[in-house]
């Protein structure tokens, strides 16, 4: 009787475990889904231009992959559309998103890029020199690197390696060539890489030519206008690109 007793205990507790197992796993399931959901939600509202309620969503996914999106359009919202006004403090909230998506998980490419953008974002915002003498520079230059090691191919980091060598050159100068090691060959060979890996990007192009004009608009303006010609001949199937394209159009009308 006694063994009877202990053998329908053990079961219970055993079947206790597994009811809790399955609670948990049950749990586990559903938040994955919620926040695969909302992830799926914030992309349709980036693409369609609903920058804040997307950056809502993507920042109560709760995961490193939906704190770097919000970090994203955060950035993309403070650039193109939100008063002056405000952009200094969206972009230092997009800072503390790109950092708690790195706690949650630093060997993501995205992840890296997303800290290195909101920073380069920030030092705009606030002037290159004054972030250079802050030493943001160095900061982004390491998750830029990090970015690279972990996916050498991503055509966003060769983008932003590329943008970091020319902000240096075009504020610091010779200085900032010795001291970073900023050299205005890497700027065309980090955005020729970012154009072969993402050919139909039109931020990449219009980004190309942006950079290069700022870097010599006499020497660089046929090479400007070409990429700014392939970008617009590209179809604009966001709202970012269609204000990718009016960047564009700007471009070219001051080169004319």
């Amino acid at each position: 009787m006694g063994a009877q007793t202990c053998y329908h205990c053990a079961m219970r507790s055993i079947l206790i475990v597994f009811s809790i197992m399955a609670l948990f796993l049950s749990a586990a399931t559903i938040a994955r889904a919620d926040s695969g959901d909302l992830l799926a939600e914030a992309r349709s509202q980036f693409d369609a231009g609903d920058y804040l309620p997307a950056a809502e969503n993507a920042r109560a996914a709760g995961n490193a992959e939906g704190l770097a999106l919000a970090t994203q359009i955060t950035c993309y919202y403070g650039h193109y559309l939100a008063p002056e006004e405000e952009r200094l403090a969206l972009y230092e909230s997009a800072i503390e998103m790109a950092a708690a998506a790195l706690d949650l998980d630093p060997n993501s490419a995205y992840v890296q890029v997303q800290n290195a953008h909101a920073l380069g974002r920030y030092s705009q915002a606030i002037g290159v020199v004054e972030a250079i003498s802050e030493g943001l520079a160095g900061r982004i230059r390491d998750h830029i690197d990090a970015a690279l090691a972990l996916e050498a191919d991503n055509s966003s980091a060769h983008m932003l390696l590329a943008n970091w060598h020319a902000a240096i050159i075009n504020n610091s100068g010779f200085i900032g060539r010795m001291v970073y090691g900023a050299d205005e060959d890497e700027v065309f060979a980090h955005y020729r890489t970012a154009i072969r890996v993402s050919p139909a990007s039109p931020q990449v192009r219009i980004g190309f030519a942006r950079t290069i004009l700022e870097l010599d608009a006499g020497e660089n303006a046929a090479l400007a206008r070409e990429q700014l010609q392939a970008a617009l001949a590209l179809p604009a199937e966001t709202y970012l690109d269609e204000l990718l394209h009016g960047e564009a159009r700007a471009l070219l009308d001051g080169l004319n």
